[in-house]
């Protein structure tokens, strides 16, 4: 006879919600929450250089990193643009160079509209891109003046107005605004002309020399890091440990992990050269840190390949309870179900620890 809360595998790893418990969740209602990736809609019309009427593409949700069409179709008018704080941090100096790389919106051969002034209308005169070529930009969209370098490097803190980057400048009577922007040496305008020349020559930059990486100590990287994963894929899947009792270099026996690591440097000339002594004393991947970096990515590979092979079908949860030498609860849980091919399948899960095991607790 069926049960009758049927529940899913995911409610077992959520904090317990009062106000649903008495609602029974169908095998598939968690379904979607095993799709850790969702799909981005990139646009696809490219953009050309001074012209906002064709950047008519928002940037990307924040919490996502950029993709090159992203990138490439970042708009171009500063009335549409993302505040540079709201992209991720490590994609806000790819959004930089691509605006310096198409210099500021300037549309000479836009028609300007006019706004009433007292008893007056008055536009944004086009000779102001002569004046400030450098830094002004206008906006079609909102009919403003906005300043590149400000919107690129001001520091969210730093003194003076944000008119010439949030909603823009658009008082086109007081034309002695723009030379107030510009202020002293010292001003918040300067100081980010100055970033912004630094940005265009980083490579002239001392900070950068060391910041930038050579391509062959990247493929050094990279086939140590291979070999890492290798030799702990192995001890998981035999169901070793990896960590040894004494891991010095004096030790007869540093622990399974490096003694396998070893091993394989030793088969294979390629690893020999890029693990171990051979390996920078501050990037050896060796650690124990790194191992259980290494260690939980695949705990949630493997999670996930279980989810996709479960597909949202019935299952069954095998939990068994013990005491570890600390006198701490630990429960095993695995799950037995049924796979496409009609085979019957149990996979382990995980150990965690449980305040006690009472049925109101487990639940």
């Amino acid at each position: 006879m069926k049960r009758k809360d049927q529940r899913d595998i995911t409610s077992f790893f959520s904090k317990r919600n009062n106000t649903n418990s008495g609602n029974p969740s169908t095998p598939n209602s968690n379904r979607s929450q095993a799709n850790l990736s969702p799909s981005i809609n990139n646009p696809s019309t490219q953009e050309t250089n001074n012209d906002p009427q064709n950047h008519e593409t928002q940037a990307p949700n924040e919490q996502q990193r950029l993709t090159e069409v992203d990138v490439t179709n970042l708009p171009q008018d500063p009335g549409k643009r993302k505040r540079i704080v709201d992209f991720p941090p490590d994609d806000q100096d790819n959004v930089r160079r691509v605006y310096v790389a198409r210099k500021p919106c300037q549309p000479k051969n836009h028609e300007f509209p006019f706004r009433p002034f007292g008893q007056k209308n008055r536009r944004f005169n086009k000779n102001w891109f002569d004046t400030y070529k450098s830094w002004l930009e206008y906006s079609v969209e909102k009919d403003a003046a906005f300043c590149f370098p400000c919107y690129l490097f001001k520091e969210a803190n730093a003194p003076g107005g944000d008119a010439f980057i949030n909603e823009g400048f658009r008082s086109w009577n007081k034309t002695d605004a723009y030379e107030k922007h510009i202020g002293g040496h010292m001003s918040a305008h300067n100081k980010a002309v100055r970033a912004l020349i630094d940005f265009e020559n980083q490579k002239a930059n001392l900070p950068s020399l060391f910041a930038d990486q050579s391509e062959e100590n990247k493929i050094k990287y990279r086939e140590r890091l291979k070999a890492s994963i290798k030799c702990l894929k192995w001890l998981l899947l035999q169901g070793l440990p990896a960590r040894g009792h004494k891991e010095n270099e004096t030790s007869s026996n540093r622990g399974n992990f490096v003694e396998l690591l070893k091993f394989l440097a030793s088969e294979k000339e390629d690893v020999a050269k890029v693990v171990l002594d051979n390996a920078p004393g501050n990037c050896q991947m060796t650690s124990p840190s790194i191992q259980k970096d290494i260690i939980n990515a695949c705990a949630t590979e493997t999670t996930k390949a279980i989810m996709k092979e479960l597909d949202g079908d019935f299952f069954t949860i095998l939990a068994d309870e013990s005491a570890d030498i600390s006198d701490k609860e630990q429960l095993a849980l695995c799950l037995r179900y049924v796979n496409k091919r009609g085979e019957v399948m149990e996979r382990f899960l995980g150990v965690v620890h449980v305040a006690n095991t009472t049925s109101l607790t487990l639940h």
